[in-house]
Formats: structure tokens, C-alpha cells, sequence
């Protein structure tokens, strides 16, 4: 009769294998509402592909205000329909302003943020484009802070996003157009009052162009992790002004300059 003998090499392997078999976890999916002239608030249904028929609005209550980020929601890695909705609504059967369904696709263990920009109104409008954008939440390194910069405005030319000073622009993103996003980018010198981080930053049109954007954030935390959205309509003032939306991507903490 035969015996099959587990070596030591044979038995540490099937350990291995047996303690990397856990089911990934869920991606963690904020909702960015990035449009300067939609309704005064909006909401997203989202399902999975192998689902039927949207649920119910992800948001709830009154919806997502512009420019508002909301909580994180966790959906499993796939491929998901997005349909937009009115603020408020209770029901997903009804699309705002009749925006067709998009697509979009989630990963698994990781913090995402799908970004809703585009124009309600205007000329050759309405279109609405989502992104998702992985996020990161590690810290940067003591004394700096990680940023990078996203063009979320619709009919802007292509952004230079950077930091200004003693007069002199300093970019750490450039060439963004509509809808791109650049790499994180350590930034240090700029840490006056450690831990809060003063961070005067500037979006201006790819090289030398006219000024977008600009103002000071104050109170960042050291080693902080953000985004600079870079939001708004051409030559508008109100609300749907050239802007730029700084945001935590490790909190729910969001500010908006000028």
C-alpha cells in the first residue's frame, strides 16, 4: 500500500496557496458631480452588467450638489452601466435631460473616484463624460504633500496646474485636456506652518497662456494626498466660474478657490 508523504517544501506551498486564495475585496467608489450647468443636484444609478434593471439612485436624499464629492460606496470589480438621474428622484427610470447610459469599469481593493463632468446647455449640448480615477491614500513623505491635477472644464483649452511663488509658476502638471489627469507629484517647500500646508496654486492654458485659475489653499495636512480639479465654463462668472476644487483623497474634505 502506498502513502503520500507531504515534504516540507510541498507542504509550505500548499500553505501559500491556501492562505492567498481570499476573495479580493470591493473597490471603494466615490461620485464626483463635475457639471457647472446641470440642475442644482444630481444623482447616479449604477448596476452591474449582468443586472436587468437599475436599483435605486446611489446618492439618495437630495442628490450631489456642484462641486460636491460624496462618501465612498463599495461595488465588486466588473463593468457597471451609469445612469444619471435628478437630484431627489427616487426611481432610476427616468435619465436627466435624456443622457443615454455609460459604462464604466471598477477594481477590486482600491479607492476610485468616478468623476461626472460635461455641459447641460449651450451649443452641440448636452454631453456628459465619466472617468474613474484611482485614488491614493498613502501618505506622502513628512514635510510634502502628493498632488496631482485633473481638467474637468468643459470647453477649457489644455491646463498647466501648478504652484506660484516669488512670481514664479511652477507646474506639476501640464498639457491636461478635457477629462485627462496627470501623476501624483511630491511637493515640498511649501510647508510654512507644518502640519498645515499653505499650497498657492495657479491653472493657466499649456505654456504661457492666460490664467484660469487662482488662489491659496491653507490648512492642508503634511503628507497629504490630493487632487486639484480644474472646474468650470470659459469666461463665466457665479457659479459655474473658472475654478479650481482641491480634494483629500484619504477624507471627505474638499475646497474651492476662487
Amino acid at each position: 500500500m502506498s502513502r503520500l508523504v507531504l515534504t516540507p517544501f510541498f507542504l509550505a506551498v500548499v500553505l501559500a496557496l491556501a492562505c492567498d486564495s481570499s476573495t479580493p475585496g470591493p473597490g471603494q467608489v466615490r461620485v464626483a458631480n463635475l457639471i457647472p450647468d446641470g440642475p442644482s443636484a444630481i444623482d447616479v444609478c449604477i448596476k452591474p452588467d449582468s443586472t436587468a434593471v437599475f436599483g435605486t439612485p446611489l446618492i439618495g436624499g437630495g442628490g450631489l450638489s456642484y462641486p460636491q464629492l460624496s462618501t465612498r460606496t463599495g461595488f465588486d470589480a466588473g463593468t457597471y452601466s451609469v445612469r444619471f438621474v435628478q437630484g431627489g428622484s427616487t426611481s432610476c427610470a427616468s435619465s436627466l435631460n435624456g443622457l443615454g447610459d455609460q459604462s464604466m469599469s471598477i477594481s477590486a481593493d482600491a479607492p476610485q473616484t468616478l468623476v461626472v463632468a460635461g455641459r447641460l446647455t449651450g451649443t452641440n449640448n448636452p454631453f456628459v463624460s465619466i472617468r474613474v480615477i484611482g485614488d491614493r491614500i498613502a501618505p506622502a513623505s513628512s514635510g510634502s504633500v502628493l498632488l496631482r491635477a485633473m481638467n474637468a472644464a468643459p470647453g477649457s483649452n489644455p491646463q498647466d496646474v501648478g504652484i506660484v511663488g516669488s512670481s514664479t509658476f511652477t507646474p506639476f502638471a501640464t498639457n491636461l485636456a478635457f477629462g485627462a489627469n496627470s501623476d501624483y507629484q511630491q511637493i515640498g517647500n511649501i510647508t510654512p506652518g507644518s502640519p498645515t500646508v499653505t499650497a498657492p496654486l495657479a491653472s493657466r492654458d499649456t505654456g504661457s497662456g492666460p490664467v484660469w485659475a487662482q488662489g491659496t489653499f491653507n490648512n492642508l495636512s503634511d503628507t497629504g494626498v490630493y487632487t486639484v480639479f480644474v472646474i468650470g465654463i470659459p469666461g463665466q462668472s457665479g457659479t459655474p466660474r473658472p475654478s479650481m476644487l482641491l480634494c483629500a483623497d484619504g477624507q471627505m474634505n474638499c475646497s474651492q478657490n476662487p
